[in-house]
């Protein structure tokens, strides 16, 4: 059969297009792939959740642990986080679960490592030894770092970052996402900042965890020892009494709601029980935005020293 030169040019058109139509719909293997994500706390969940939303596989496996950093990974666990685009984590001493874990270095990212320089004590000494070396102390160091809600937008910068420079096919989204949660978290600082003027050497925290908070907000009150299922026998009332002598307080913040005995306890004593939640775990109800909403009203209510 003879081709006419108007069928050859009908087909080479038609060829060409279909090629060319192939071209455009193409993906790379980054686009293709949806990021398989790990955090090991719950703000790093709730940031990484708002920037990367559905685009991302999000694991948070110590989500039913109260305090996530006392978390151990199972082996099944580890060689599902090795195969994953990134484990976030939270930085200062929080997982110490990775001295007993090997994972490569480039799956890893300290959401704190841009406020290192800035990182608190707890208050707590351990001693030790390296080889044949001396003993010698150190000072622990605090790590709920995102309740000073700079430090938390650092962290969700550091998460977005990241995400957007391996998938820059989805990086304006997650920018997009990023500056939303942003704002929230910026507006909460500034609301903290304002009910914290008006609160110094106020208060008595149940327990060493506000550190960051109390830097952060002005908020210069004493810690106790003291866990919410506690009961408050002789000795706690003691440390009390020594501590309330030298600073008038009228209220004491707790981790979680402490027993009703505890509460009335104190109220005979002329202090007040709130709780303002540290959130390292997954709460029963709300999310870090709402809970943390809820702190800074807890805050506003808070009856001062005459």
């Amino acid at each position: 059969m003879r081709i006419t030169p108007i069928f050859l040019i009908i087909f080479t058109f038609t060829f060409t297009s279909c090629k060319d139509n192939k071209k455009a719909t193409a993906t790379t293997p980054e686009e293709a792939h949806t990021p398989v994500v790990y955090v090991s706390n719950y703000p790093l969940y709730y940031f990484a959740d708002r920037i990367g939303g559905d685009v991302i596989h999000l694991h948070f496996p110590a989500s039913n642990m109260t305090e996530p950093a006392y978390w151990k990974p199972k082996t099944d666990t580890i060689a599902a986080m090795q195969q994953a685009d990134f484990v976030f984590i939270n930085g200062a001493t929080y997982e110490k679960w990775l001295m007993n874990v090997s994972l490569p270095e480039d799956l890893i990212v300290n959401t704190g490592a841009s406020f290192e320089d800035k990182l608190l004590g707890n208050g707590e000494i351990f001693t030790h030894t390296h080889g044949d070396e001396e003993a010698h102390s150190h000072t622990e160091t605090a790590y709920t770092t995102w309740l000073n809600l700079q430090y938390a937008n650092a962290q969700a910068e550091a998460i977005k970052i990241a995400l957007s420079e391996k998938f820059p096919a989805l990086a304006s989204q997650f920018n997009t996402n990023f500056k939303s949660l942003s704002i929230d978290l910026l507006q909460l600082d500034q609301e903290f900042k304002s009910v914290g003027e008006q609160m110094h050497d106020a208060v008595l925290f149940s327990h060493p965890v506000y550190q960051y908070f109390m830097g952060a907000y002005g908020i210069h009150g004493q810690s106790l020892h003291w866990e919410p299922t506690d009961t408050l026998d002789h000795d706690k009332l003691q440390d009390l009494e020594h501590l309330i002598e030298k600073q008038a307080v009228k209220t004491l913040i707790w981790e979680a709601s402490p027993q009703a005995e505890s509460i009335k306890t104190l109220q005979e004593m002329g202090i007040t029980s709130v709780v303002i939640a540290p959130l390292s775990g997954t709460p029963d109800t709300g999310n870090f935005l709402s809970i943390m909403r809820a702190n800074v009203n807890t805050l506003k209510h808070i009856p001062l020293p005459q």
